[in-house]
């Protein structure tokens, strides 16, 4: 687990109450899903792709080969979650602090096309990322319990410096 994934295990351990989360699930016939993770009530699993690319996400040498790596990526979530999780409502995750705006117009265009694979496609990119973050070290901020979750425990510690 990278910590890019672990800031987004975290955010949905301790934003969105999940108890369930998996890191880097092996898919049958290569790749894998970064992180998975349960709804609290049982209707959802949520599948995501984390890219943690600082300089910008970016699959190959081109928007064209990174849009059709997400939208792979995609089918092959939607074909696992519906093998798995009968009955769930599966939601793939793209999350990436930093994404181009011609990527994201590409990126929003995939998602338009998405229902017709039977899962719900979120992009949590830029601002969204960000602002998900805050949330996340908002709940650092207000808890001090020890976690094995090491993006939060680094959280925890850098909200409570004095």
């Amino acid at each position: 687990m990278d910590i890019g994934e672990s800031l987004v295990g975290s955010y949905f351990k301790y934003v969105l109450g999940c108890k369930i989360v998996v890191y880097n699930c092996h898919l049958e016939g290569g790749g894998e899903i970064d992180v998975i993770a349960l709804a609290p009530d049982g209707s959802r699993v949520y599948l995501c792709e984390v890219a943690t690319h600082l300089r910008g996400l970016l699959y190959g040498d081109s928007n064209a080969a990174t849009c059709t790596r997400i939208a792979h990526k995609i089918k092959r979530a939607a074909a696992f979650a519906a093998a798995n999780f009968p009955g769930w409502e599966p939601v793939f995750m793209l999350w990436a602090p930093v994404v181009s705006r011609g990527l994201v117009r590409d990126l929003v265009a995939i998602k338009e096309n998405c229902p017709a694979h039977g899962i719900t496609v979120e992009l949590v990119l830029n601002h969204n990322y960000t602002a998900c973050i805050r949330r996340l070290r908002e709940a650092a901020r207000q808890n001090i319990k020890t976690t094995d979750e090491p993006a939060f425990r680094l959280l925890q510690i850098l909200e409570h410096l004095r």
